[in-house]
């Protein structure tokens, strides 16, 4: 009897602690290139997409700053369904660290 309770608590410990790993896994958690290619590539492609495609190297770091700080893309399409404003801030970080004037600028777009 002892053995099966054991058994059952290390099986309820295990999926409680399985669920976030579900739910965020690891690849997401913390990557703004991801999330730019997963959540911007929804819409800018380079092929059939309802927005042009476009790199990080696209605008300089102040430049992407002042976009989302004034909120720019709200004037065309209004992503807050689709994007968390957590996410939103990674992929800011992501483009900001790669843009045209940063150390180590990325020219390649979205994947």
């Amino acid at each position: 009897m002892i053995k099966k309770l054991s058994f059952f608590c290390f099986v309820v410990v295990m999926l409680v602690l399985a669920v976030p790993l579900f739910l965020y896994p690891p690849s997401y958690t913390a990557d703004g290139e991801t999330f730019f290619n997963l959540r911007c590539g929804l819409c800018h492609k380079s092929k059939g997409g309802e927005a042009p495609a476009f790199a990080p190297v696209k605008y300089a770091s102040s430049q992407w700053e002042r976009f989302f700080s004034k909120n720019k893309h709200q004037r065309k399409k209004d992503i807050s369904a689709e994007v968390s404003p957590e996410e939103i801030e990674l992929i800011k970080q992501y483009l900001m660290k790669h843009a045209a004037d940063s150390d180590r600028p990325i020219a390649a777009g979205l994947k």
